[in-house]
């Protein structure tokens, strides 16, 4: 469990909004207006958040910042894999728990962006992991269901 908290909080966390802004938003910014764009970015308060949009959005996947995302959800994907070969169906067993809930959004924002299969492919234990998720009713209630398509995409892009 120490893993995927730590997965969760130092790598998939920060790694999907850099992955987002990389496959989703950075267009949308680049045709804005540049003084639009620059109040956008002078609207970002943490400074050291403002450094990683202008990164993205400057060097696109390239940037050092979706280059580490990339690696956090690699190595995460690998040790779902590792993990789901040596135990049951789900993260900690026969049970789902509070590490496949923890994960499940950022899978899912992956497979939004049609990006997941990057990761899946070749891991069938995965991709029985996801198919398990995608099929609880509150898993489809919460994430798919409760969030119309323009709020998944305002919400990322504004608190990105």
């Amino acid at each position: 469990m120490r893993f995927w908290s730590k997965a969760v909080d130092e790598g998939l966390h920060e790694g999907v909004t850099e992955i987002s802004f990389s496959a989703m938003f950075r267009e949308r910014m680049r045709v804005m207006p540049p003084d639009i764009r620059e109040r956008r970015f002078r609207n970002i308060g943490d400074p050291r958040r403002r450094d990683r949009f202008k990164s993205t959005y400057e060097l696109g996947p390239q940037s050092p910042f979706v280059l580490y995302a990339i690696a956090a959800y690699e190595r995460a994907f690998e040790v779902l894999e590792e993990t789901l070969t040596n135990g049951g169906p789900w993260v900690l067993g026969n049970q789902i728990s509070l590490a496949d809930i923890s994960l499940m959004p950022y899978v899912a924002r992956l497979d939004y962006l049609n990006l997941l299969e990057l990761w899946t492919n070749g891991r069938p234990r995965v991709m029985g992991w996801w198919a398990r998720a995608c099929e609880r009713p509150s898993f489809r209630r919460g994430l798919y269901e409760g969030i119309t398509e323009t709020e998944f995409e305002v919400g990322v892009l504004e608190a990105g």
